[in-house]
């Protein structure tokens, strides 16, 4: 009998508790563990999993164990000891979802500056982890919440990209699906969609229904057959997304970014054969259709778009988000037009930074933002 697939969540916020929930209700024989630095908040929230699945006529188990990723030395003491397959990483010093709770017009205004410029607090604690599965010389596959569409890409030059990443672009595809069918007069089973986008592609559709003109590539299938362009316009499609596809947004709205995240590691664990949605896969800046198998993953190009293209989309697209570029050695530069709000706003002087100065970053963009914040208290 093969051994049940062992998968350590680190972290147990909200992306990391949503994913255990789902991962514990799949029915799934899976050997699930949580690292975590509050053991017994943790537990809790195990203990929650468990009879939830209960309920609903699973029988998982949880295991809860102490970890600190900025300790690299015993992190990689646990790692060593529990030896998972899969390791997904839900931890960053800067949820995606904290400036939305800032005033309306003080959010509004750091907003211009678009999400990369928060690169530093997404590196940290992944490049920690990424140390220690080194350090203990595991094989594992480790899958990456932390704006994967470049910090994968800024620690591949390290050696310590993530295998892939969980969100962004996955989650504007089952918005585009639903489109799609609707125009098309189709059930949504009937559609299938290879999408390549960076972070703020997926994040404007669902925002305002337009990529604001950012580069990204779409093909649709309907019935394994390629749609034609007469038969389905992109513009209409994203307006759909926000109009009669709107959905939850904000921290409510997270269970599809947990969705998405669980579909890639039900897709590693279960050893199959499958096309996911993800960012940053075999450290690319950007976001890809990916798929997985057992001999290992690839990107999945429909006909007439080569790697090197869909490549240079996200390249190009990844500057709408704030980044000019992550460099061959992981420097990641920053436009100069978020550079600027972010000096104009918080008083945070940022044009570039390379993977071991993220830390020193971190701390002062926490210090700087926590300033900015209590301006509007």
């Amino acid at each position: 009998m093969q051994d049940r697939v062992k998968i350590l969540i680190v972290g147990h916020g909200v992306l990391g508790v949503d994913v255990l929930n789902f991962l514990s209700q799949s029915g799934k024989p899976y050997d699930l563990h949580v690292g975590a630095r509050d053991v017994p908040r943790a537990s809790l929230r195990a203990n929650q999993a468990m009879c939830t699945a209960l309920n609903l006529g699973h029988h998982p188990t949880i295991e809860v164990a102490a970890m600190d990723l900025m300790n690299v030395e015993a992190t990689a003491e646990r790692l060593a000891a529990l030896r998972p397959d899969i390791i997904f990483n839900a931890t960053t010093l800067h949820s995606w979802w904290v400036i939305t709770q800032l005033p309306p017009d003080a959010y509004q205004q750091i907003d211009r500056a678009c999400g990369g410029v928060w690169t530093p607090m997404h590196l940290v604690l992944v490049r920690r982890l990424m140390k220690a599965v080194r350090e203990a010389g595991l094989q594992s596959v480790v899958v990456n919440a932390s704006y994967a569409d470049v910090t994968n890409a800024a620690l591949a030059a390290e050696g310590l990209s993530p295998t892939i990443g969980i969100g962004n672009v996955a989650n504007a595809v089952p918005g585009i699906r639903l489109a799609a069918a609707h125009l098309l007069g189709c059930e949504v089973k009937a559609i299938d969609v290879r999408f390549f986008a960076q972070h703020y592609v997926s994040d404007r559709i669902q925002r305002t229904g337009s990529t604001n003109g950012a580069p990204y590539h779409l093909t649709i299938y309907r019935d394994c057959q390629k749609t034609r362009p007469e038969e389905v316009d992109h513009d209409l499609i994203f307006a759909n997304v926000v109009e009669r596809f709107r959905r939850v947004g904000g921290i409510e709205g997270n269970s599809v970014t947990a969705s998405s995240a669980t579909a890639v590691l039900r897709a590693l664990a279960d050893r199959v054969e499958r096309v996911v949605h993800a960012p940053g896969p075999l450290g690319l800046v950007g976001g890809y259709p990916v798929r997985v198998a057992p001999r290992g993953i690839s990107i999945d190009l429909p006909e007439g778009l080569s790697l090197d293209d869909a490549v240079e989309i996200n390249r190009k697209c990844q500057k709408y988000d704030g980044i000019e570029a992550v460099e061959s050695d992981g420097t990641v530069r920053f436009t100069a037009e978020s550079a600027e709000i972010m000096r104009e706003l918080l008083g945070y002087d940022c044009d570039a930074m390379a993977p071991d100065e993220c830390e020193d970053r971190a701390n002062e963009l926490t210090a700087k933002y926590a300033e900015y914040r209590r301006r509007f208290e």
